[in-house]
């Protein structure tokens, strides 16, 4: 038997093994890009691409952040970033009056409060300082903003956007300081 071959002296099978080979590259190239669109958020996957520091400690998914007055924040990013401050829905409700009317602050949920909060920039971290519930509020909504009562719990949602990506973070107005009541017949000294 004489083995089949083709004008340029190639087997048949060399010529299926070359293509097979072609595929093999172009496939793997493919699940290369894939895998790089998906895992990097730059082509809208899921992970983030960028990180954040809150006072030190790393932020890489949302959630609850202690964010006193004073706050250090960095961000490390390859784009360019934003931060916004959104009122956040309050565990316990309760009412305030904006310019003489009154309204409960549920109602204000993912209103833009950035107004309320001064962020300064420099050597590299950013700063984030604010005043009371009242003051925070009557700056963001342009009007006098009074609290029928003491507000508690996170109110507010600071949001770090970075190309594609968002961090969200609740946090509780502080100054951070903590006060400790601690009864005094369970004082040992």
């Amino acid at each position: 038997m004489s083995k089949s071959k083709t004008r340029g002296g190639m087997t048949a099978a060399t010529v299926i093994k070359i293509i097979l080979l072609i595929l093999a590259v172009i496939i793997i190239l493919a699940a290369a890009v894939f895998g790089a669109y998906y895992l990097s958020n730059g082509f809208g996957g899921r992970y983030a691409t960028f990180a954040t520091t809150i006072n030190g400690k790393l932020m890489l998914s949302s959630g609850s952040v202690n964010l006193p007055r004073g706050s250090e924040i960095k961000i490390f990013s390859f784009s360019d970033y934003s931060l916004k401050v959104t009122a956040a829905e309050p565990e316990q409700d309760f009412e305030l009056n904006i310019g003489g009317e009154p309204c409960y602050y549920s109602e204000l949920a993912s209103e833009d409060m950035t107004a309320g909060f001064t962020f300064s920039e420099a050597d590299g971290a950013i700063t984030v300082d604010y005043g009371s519930l009242n003051e925070i509020l009557s700056a963001a909504l342009g009007e006098e903003v009074t609290a029928s009562e003491e507000a508690d719990g996170e109110l507010f949602t600071l949001v770090i956007t970075s190309g594609k990506s968002e961090l969200d973070l609740s946090f509780a107005l502080s100054d951070g300081a903590y006060n400790i009541t601690v009864e005094p017949d369970h004082i040992i000294i």
